[in-house]
């Protein structure tokens, strides 16, 4: 497991160039000699301007290398590789499963813990080991090689695994479920919780809940975790000294951070499977739902952001802010004639009701506009007004019971 450490002329090479267009460099570049390694160089601009937004810090050191493009692709955003440490927090001895850029491990690293990072990749594993030698990770080692191998063989036990299966199935295709990820998580999850006391398996945002419930055994909790809106992951916790889900409380939360990591916002409840589970498909009192009453200028409106629509925690939601109700079952806004500055999702005040008049004097206004359960798609809605891109200000189209409803509404920063 080695890399060819580059020299001066390869960095500055890619400093000088990291502006230029990709496409442009290979072809001013080809069949042309270089003092040095020119494709892993272009490799280097091209997932540095990738990863401007997604890994700052990293990229912020010149002589960190990527392996490959795809290692920049999958890495983990910067922001929640600091929220996984986060949860590290107290714990000394950690494997990192599937280091890939090492995002995740270098995080723990910087966190203060023991790091064990495997990586079955021969390139992927030299360019980790290089970089842990660049940021001066010393707590990090790299261990090139299958991490199921690696816990069957040794006999060190962890104050937690962490692991990131990779999901991409036959001919590339992505999948979703643990089952058809590598390595197989449903086959192997006891032999991690008898190696750790804390298994974290991150996940992508489509995973099946409900079904992962049922394959994982001791689940401690559930996480769905965005950036800025955009959710990111599903984290599932499990650990042996937690019951089986089948008698015990889980920790769902939905949680949105910021690049710097700091939390934006965070919802928080618990679950347990073998009560009714509460979700979208519940029945709700009357008492919970909106009528179009409700909707009128000067009230509030309330969209969920991305990892609250994951889990869905509706009547959690109802019971944590009493007066506000909900559109129907499947119109995923909220409407109160309270402000709730702590609500998990954008907040707007009602500004409008319009009519049909007030629609046709829209045209080539400067509006949002967004269609939750509506008959027609936002796109097809803007058109149809003439509506230009907005900012703060905003379009809600959506249904209350079986009636459709327009709202005009201002974003509450």
């Amino acid at each position: 497991m080695e890399i060819t450490i580059p020299g001066n002329d390869f960095f500055k090479f890619v400093e000088e160039n990291i502006n230029e267009d990709i496409s442009k460099l290979r072809l001013k570049f080809h069949n042309k000699n270089t003092a040095f390694n020119l494709p892993l160089a272009l490799i280097q601009i091209e997932c540095r301007k990738k990863c401007v937004h997604k890994i700052p810090s990293f990229i912020s050191n010149k002589l960190a290398l990527f392996p490959d493009v795809v290692a920049s692709e999958q890495a983990s955003h910067e922001a929640v590789a600091n929220y996984h440490s986060a949860l590290a927090q107290g714990y000394e001895r950690i494997l990192d499963m599937t280091a890939g850029l090492g995002i995740d491990s270098m995080a723990f690293a910087k966190n203060g813990n023991h790091v064990v990072s495997c990586e079955l990749n021969d390139n992927k594993a030299a360019c980790l080991d290089y970089n842990r030698r660049v940021f001066n990770l010393n707590s990090l080692k790299v261990e090139n090689i299958d991490s199921i191998a690696y816990l069957k063989e040794t006999d060190n036990f962890f104050d937690m695994i962490f692991i990131d299966p990779a999901r991409r199935g036959e001919g590339n295709s992505r999948v979703y479920n643990f089952k058809d990820c590598q390595p197989d998580i449903i086959q192997n999850i006891d032999l991690l919780l008898s190696k750790s006391k804390s298994v974290m398996i991150k996940a992508s945002p489509l995973l099946d809940i409900s079904q992962t419930l049922k394959d994982i055994p001791h689940v401690k909790s559930i996480r769905a975790i965005s950036v800025h809106g955009e959710c990111k992951e599903i984290l599932i916790e499990a650990s042996a000294l937690q019951g089986l889900n089948t008698d015990t409380d889980i920790l769902a939360e939905a949680i949105d951070l910021a690049n710097d990591s700091s939390i934006n916002s965070k919802f928080s409840y618990l679950i347990n499977p073998l009560k009714k589970s509460i979700d979208k498909n519940e029945d709700y009192s009357k008492k919970l739902y909106a009528n179009i009453e409700n909707i009128e200028t000067g009230n509030y409106l309330y969209e969920p952001n991305a990892t609250m629509m994951k889990l869905a925690p509706w009547k959690e939601l109802s019971l944590r802010f009493p007066s506000l109700k909900k559109f129907s079952d499947s119109t995923h806004l909220f409407v109160s004639e309270e402000l709730f500055p702590d609500f998990p999702g954008r907040k707007l005040l009602i500004t409008d009701i319009p009519d049909k008049r007030k629609l046709k004097n829209l045209k080539g206004a400067c509006l949002n506009v967004v269609t939750r359960n509506y008959p027609m798609s936002a796109d097809n809605l803007r058109k149809k007004l003439n509506l230009k891109e907005g900012s703060d200000d905003f379009l809600y189209a959506g249904k209350i019971k079986s009636s459709t409803v327009l709202i005009l509404a201002t974003r509450i920063q």
